[in-house]
């Protein structure tokens, strides 16, 4: 097709192999150089239905502005035949850079995976999925991705020209929900981590199999590791794959948004707790760098040959018997400093360092150093449960935050951590139900009581936000539930809904007897609690959210 004319394009060259229906096109009016890509409808298609919908359909395609995406310019039909016009990459597809390299490095992988999952998020938000992520729509150029293929397709959504053939090389990478209820985002995150498994490892997780094999495999075999097949993958990103790679659609990550952050975290790890050893292994060496070879020398330590001869026959400082006397002295000190137990204060005084940093190792270690002495007396128990649970209430935010899952997480910590993402994602209904069914079911001084603090802080926060309804008949409803509560949280939070229903509606002709019932009902609950007296002072939690 060389050299030939299609609509307003002059076709130059075919890109990549040959069965690919791609070629570079110069488009004749603007003078810019695009991509055309060819495609047969399917012959049960209805031509004439179809042209309209991808009309319909790149219309939507071109409001698409993200870095990481090809941008569409338009479609047109040229001799029964299907072609869109998009943007011209001057690269070449993950899958070529693959088959020639093999394999990539982890922090190549780290900053591609990070690249992808930042489109993913951008698709996701705008309710939707690329479906079919795979190395061949992966383009690279100048260490940035593009993707490529990109079509309207919705969660759940069958497309109007989807047809019951799948090719194998596709399927590889599609998740095992996609062949049985449809694609969603989470079936995007396991395509990301089968991309991401054969750019460190060279190959597919599952090999290529019929399809019915295939799935077989992806949901009862056991989720594969990339640590397995080479040595120098960092464990968070083996975790991280790993988790994406489950066959349940709930264990993968809950967003895109938190595979971004989960890549940025891997990238900090990397930056902060490089070794040395692997900057000199790297070719770092400060007797090569400039021409003051004195210099360099008396950094590392190293004495000139003629520096030695002077010495001559004198004893080496280090085998007097003084000194030895001295040494030995101050080894024995040292020895018996360190056999001395630290007190409880001190301990508790290290800990609360811990705890007040921003490294959730020290959480962790602030946590074991604490534990022994929550058997203590009253004194040292309080504070030591308090820094304890301090130091879990910050580790919980911070995973939740980031969507990161273990499963040695109980069901409330998960619960917590699908809320967070909600809440993250502005979906603040759904997230108030989970805070709401958190704070009803976890006991306020039990083993969770983080948890259960972090999601009464939470919740009220939520409820600030709370847009009332207009209607009366759900107002009316409202009040009636109010009216049924009975826990001193529940009470405070009825208190807080009636005061502002009666301060939104006052004066308001249409509401006047929904205010007078709020109001009657409103002084029967402040009655209730200043009758229950103490028993209020359960509704704030002991632990504070350390956001003062």
């Amino acid at each position: 097709m060389e050299h030939t004319h299609v609509g307003p394009f002059k076709i130059v060259s075919q890109l990549g192999n040959r069965r690919q229906k791609v070629y570079r096109a110069l488009q004749t009016e603007q003078g810019r150089e695009v991509a055309l890509k060819f495609i047969r409808l399917p012959p049960t298609v209805d031509w004439d239905k179809a042209i309209a919908k991808i009309d319909r359909e790149v219309t939507g395609l071109q409001d698409l502005s993200h870095p990481g995406l090809v941008k569409v310019y338009g479609a047109g039909v040229d001799k029964q035949r299907v072609f869109f016009a998009s943007e011209l990459i001057e690269g070449e597809s993950l899958a070529i850079v693959l088959a020639r390299r093999g394999k990539l490095t982890p922090d190549l992988v780290v900053e591609y995976g990070r690249q992808i999952a930042d489109v993913l998020r951008y698709l996701h938000n705008k309710d939707l999925i690329h479906s079919k992520l795979t190395p061949e729509k992966i383009l690279i150029t100048e260490h940035r991705i593009k993707i490529a293929d990109l079509r309207l397709n919705r969660p759940k959504k069958r497309r109007w020209d989807k047809t019951r053939r799948r090719e194998l090389d596709t399927a590889a990478y599609m998740a095992p929900e996609q062949f049985v209820d449809g694609a969603t985002q989470k079936s995007d995150f396991y395509s990301l981590g089968v991309v991401l498994f054969e750019m460190l490892t060279g190959k597919l997780p599952y090999p290529p199999d019929t399809i019915g094999r295939m799935t077989r495999m992806k949901m009862k075999a056991k989720v594969p590791s990339v640590a397995n097949h080479i040595m120098n993958c960092p464990i968070w990103l083996d975790k991280i794959i790993s988790q994406m790679l489950s066959p349940d659609a709930k264990a993968r990550p809950h967003s895109a948004r938190a595979i971004v952050l989960a890549f940025d975290e891997i990238k900090n790890i990397d930056a902060t707790k490089k070794p040395a050893i692997s900057q000199i292994s790297g070719g770092f060496n400060p007797l090569t760098i400039g021409t003051d070879r004195s210099e360099a020398r008396r950094l590392l330590g190293v004495k000139k040959k003629k520096e030695k001869r002077a010495l001559g026959n004198q004893t080496p400082l280090i085998q007097t018997v003084g000194f030895q006397v001295v040494a030995l002295l101050a080894v024995t000190c040292f020895i018996v400093y360190c056999l001395i137990p630290e007190s409880s204060s001190e301990i508790i005084a290290r800990a609360a360092i811990m705890v007040e940093s921003e490294d959730p190792v020290q959480w962790a270690e602030a946590e074991i150093l604490l534990k022994p002495l929550m058997d203590g007396d009253s004194d040292v128990r309080q504070i030591s449960e308090r820094l304890f649970f301090e130091a879990r209430r910050r580790s919980l935010v911070r995973n939740a935050e980031r969507g990161l899952a273990t499963r040695l997480q109980t069901e409330n910590v998960l619960d917590f951590g699908r809320a967070v993402q909600l809440q993250l994602d502005e979906s603040d209904e759904s997230a108030k139900r989970i805070f709401t069914k958190l704070v009803a079911s976890i006991d306020p001084d039990g083993r969770e009581r983080h948890v259960y603090a972090e999601s009464v802080m939470r919740l009220g926060q939520l409820s600030s936000k709370r847009t009332l309804p207009t209607d009366i008949n759900e107002l009316s409803e409202m009040i009636a539930v109010a009216k049924e509560v009975s826990t001193p949280y529940q009470m405070a939070t009825a208190h807080d809904l009636l005061s502002e229903i009666v301060f939104t509606y006052a004066g308001q002709s249409d509401y006047r007897q929904l205010v007078v019932i709020a109001t009657e009902q409103l002084k029967l609950l402040k009655e209730r609690i200043e009758s229950e007296g103490d028993g209020m002072k359960n509704i704030e939690p002991e632990i504070t959210d350390g956001r003062e």
